[in-house]
C-alpha cells in the first residue's frame, strides 16, 4: 500500500519549472521555427532531438471549451467531490467523451483506474484547550485526523514549539535534535527559515522548499513519533488565507489507507490561526514575535511551553473507490513511449452545514484545466498522420486532498515510468485576456524549462521569473507525484494572476463558479503553446531531463538504467 513521501527530499528547493501560461495570442504562422532546446545526453535518460519545435497550428473551439467548463462547474455536478454522485456524472462525462474523441483506454480495457479512498468526515470537533485557554473549532483553528478510527481523543498531551518542524540534514537543520516528542503535540511555524529570513544561503532563501509544505510537517512529525500537530498560520508564508485552511480542514476529507489503517500518522493534522497563536505564547509568558525570530536561526532549540492540550472528536468513516481517468491516442511508431497532458477533475464537493448547502464548483479550480484537456484532444485527434508516440490525456481524482490519485497512479502506473516522457499539468487556466508574458517557476532545474522558452518565444512571448516563490507551487498539484517518481514534470497555472482577487474571494470558496464575461483569450494561446510542447515530444525522439542533482533526478537515472538492462 502506498504511502506518501516516505523520506525526505534532497533539493527540495525544486519549485515548478513551469508556468502559469497567462500571455497574449501570437499571430506567427503555423510553420515557424526555433531551434529545440539542447539536450545533450545525460546519464542513460536523454537523446538528442535534431527536429525543432514548430508552432502548433491545432485549431482550438474556444465554444467547446467553454460549454465543458460551464457543464463540469454546474450545480449538477456538485462540485465534483470524489465518492459522491457528483464524481460519478463527472466520470461519465470524462470518459463519454474520451470515446467520442476516439480514444482508447489508457488502463487496459479501461478508461479509469480504481484508487480505494476512505472519506473521513470530522464531527462533533470539541474546543481545543491548551494553555488554560478553549479555542473554537473553524475560526481559530482546525483538526483532521487519517487515522482510521472512529472516536479521537488528545488528553493532556504536552505541548512543545518545535520552531519549522523540520528535519534537514542537507541544510545542517533539525529542530528535532535531541528531543523526544513521542505522544506529544507540537506547534509550528508554517513554511521554512528560508523564506522568514529573505537569506538566500538558508535553505532556498525566498523560494519555499518542500520542508517548508504542511504535508512534509505532518510526515516528519510523524517520523518523530509525534501524536499531534498544530501548524500556525500566517497567509503571506502560506500562501493563502484562513479561509482556503478552514475550508479545506474542516468538511470531509480522502485518504489512501495502508495496511495499519494509516495508525502510523499523526493523530491531529492541525493548523491554529495566528491571533490564537498569539494568545497561547502570551498565556504560558512568552512572545510569538520573539520565538518565530529564533526560530529563523541556526542553532534554534525546541521550547517546551509546559502546559497541555486537549482535544476530541468523532469521524464519520465510508470506504470506496474514486476514478481516475484516461484516454490515450496510440502512437504510430514508439506506442511504448507516452507523453501525457493532465488535470485534476475533483474539487471540494458539497457542503451541508447548519441546514444550508453550499457547492465548491470550482470553475477555475479545475474545470478550466478539465477543459482545456479535452479541448486539447479533440483538436490533436484530427491529425490524419497520427504522433509517433502515444498521448495520454487524464484527470485524476482527490487532488485537493493530497494529489492521493495522482499518487496513486505514479505507484500504479498503466506503463513503466522509464516509457514516460513528460507529464504536462494544468491546474487552472488563464480564463481572461492574454497578456505578454509566461511565469516560469525555478531555474535550470530540468530541460523542459528551456522548452517552454522555446514555445514561448514561437508566441513572441516572454518568461519572466515566480514573484511568489514562497508559495511553492510545484509542490501543490499532481505533477509533484510523477515528479518524485523521476518523470520530467511542469505546471501550467493561472489561479489569480491576471485576477488579483481571485485567491481572496474565490480560491477554495463557493464563488468560483463559471462568469459568461470570461474572454478566454488565454486559454486560447496557452492550449495552443501546450500544443506545441505535446507536438515536439510526441513526434520527435527527445526526453526531458532532470539537469541537477536530486532524488528526482537520481529516480530517473535508476528507471532508465533499468530500462536499459532489459
Amino acid at each position: 500500500m502506498f504511502t506518501y513521501l516516505c523520506k525526505p527530499y534532497r533539493a527540495f528547493s525544486f519549485v515548478c519549472a513551469a508556468s502559469v501560461l497567462t500571455s497574449t495570442l501570437m499571430t506567427g504562422s503555423a510553420n515557424a521555427e526555433v531551434p529545440a532546446s539542447n539536450l545533450a545526453s545525460v546519464e542513460s535518460s536523454a537523446t538528442t532531438n535534431s527536429k525543432m519545435m514548430t508552432l502548433s497550428n491545432a485549431s482550438i473551439d474556444l465554444d467547446v471549451y467553454r460549454q465543458h467548463v460551464k457543464t463540469l462547474a454546474s450545480d449538477e455536478f456538485e462540485g465534483r467531490g470524489p465518492l459522491s454522485k457528483g464524481e460519478e456524472k463527472t466520470v461519465d462525462y470524462l470518459v463519454t467523451q474520451y470515446k467520442k474523441l476516439g480514444l482508447k483506454p489508457a488502463f487496459g480495457d479501461s478508461y479509469t483506474q480504481a484508487v480505494p479512498l476512505a472519506k473521513i468526515t470530522p464531527k462533533n470537533i470539541s474546543s481545543l484547550k491548551i494553555g488554560g485557554l478553549d479555542f473554537s473549532a473553524g475560526s481559530e483553528f482546525t483538526a483532521r485526523t487519517q487515522r482510521i478510527v472512529n472516536d479521537y481523543s488528545l488528553t493532556n498531551s504536552d505541548v512543545i514549539f518545535v520552531g519549522y518542524g523540520i528535519n534537514a540534514p542537507e541544510y545542517n537543520w533539525n529542530d528535532y535534535a535531541d528531543l523526544d516528542v513521542k505522544g506529544k503535540t507540537v506547534v509550528m511555524l508554517v513554511n521554512d527559515p528560508g523564506f522568514a529570513s529573505k537569506d538566500p544561503e538558508l535553505f532556498q532563501g525566498n523560494a519555499m522548499t518542500y520542508y517548508g509544505r504542511w504535508t512534509y510537517k505532518y510526515e516528519e512529525a510523524a517520523r518523530q513519533g509525534a501524536e499531534a500537530v498544530f501548524i500556525i498560520h500566517e497567509t503571506m508564508p502560506a500562501g493563502y488565507g484562513w479561509g482556503v485552511v478552514e475550508n479545506s480542514n474542516s468538511n470531509t476529507k480522502f485518504s489512501l489507507v495502508d495496511d495499519d489503517n494509516n495508525a502510523s500518522q499523526v493523530g491531529v493534522m492541525g493548523w491554529l490561526h495566528l491571533n490564537a497563536a498569539r494568545q497561547l505564547f502570551e498565556k504560558v509568558g512568552m512572545d510569538y514575535g520573539e520565538l518565530k525570530d529564533k526560530a529563523s536561526k541556526p542553532g534554534f532549540m525546541p521550547i517546551a511551553l509546559n502546559t497541555k492540550a486537549s482535544l476530541g472528536f468523532t469521524n464519520t468513516i465510508e470506504r470506496a473507490e474514486s476514478q481516475n481517468v484516461a484516454g490515450i491516442l496510440e502512437g504510430t511508431d514508439k506506442p511504448e513511449e507516452w507523453v501525457m497532458l493532465h488535470a485534476h477533475w475533483d474539487h471540494l464537493g458539497k457542503v451541508e452545514k447548519n441546514g444550508q448547502t453550499t457547492i465548491y464548483n470550482g470553475a477555475v479550480d479545475n474545470a478550466s484545466g478539465v477543459a482545456g484537456v479535452i479541448t486539447l484532444a479533440d483538436a490533436l485527434s484530427k491529425r490524419e498522420e497520427g504522433f509517433a508516440r502515444t498521448l495520454m490525456f487524464s484527470a485524476f481524482t482527490a487532488e485537493e486532498t493530497g494529489l492521493l490519485g495522482a499518487d496513486y497512479f505514479a505507484n500504479n502506473p498503466p506503463v513503466p515510468t522509464s516509457n514516460m516522457v513528460a507529464f504536462l499539468n494544468i491546474d487552472g487556466m488563464n480564463v481572461n485576456d492574454d497578456v505578454d508574458y509566461i511565469l516560469q517557476y525555478g531555474e535550470s532545474y530540468l530541460s523542459i524549462e528551456d522548452d517552454l522558452a522555446t514555445a514561448a518565444a514561437l508566441q513572441g512571448r516572454t518568461v519572466k521569473m515566480d514573484p511568489r516563490p514562497q508559495n511553492g507551487l510545484f509542490f501543490r498539484s499532481d505533477h509533484f507525484a510523477l515528479a518524485k517518481q523521476g518523470v520530467p514534470s511542469i505546471l501550467f497555472m493561472s489561479l489569480g494572476d491576471t485576477d488579483p482577487s481571485f485567491i481572496a474571494k474565490r480560491y477554495h470558496k463557493a464563488d468560483d463558479d463559471y462568469l459568461p464575461s470570461w474572454t478566454l483569450g488565454g486559454v486560447q494561446q496557452d492550449l495552443s503553446l501546450i500544443g506545441s510542447m505535446l507536438n515536439y515530444y510526441a513526434q520527435g525522439d527527445v526526453w526531458p531531463y532532470w539537469k541537477r542533482d536530486s532524488d528526482f533526478k537520481d529516480k530517473r537515472t535508476q528507471a532508465m538504467e533499468v530500462k536499459k538492462a532489459k
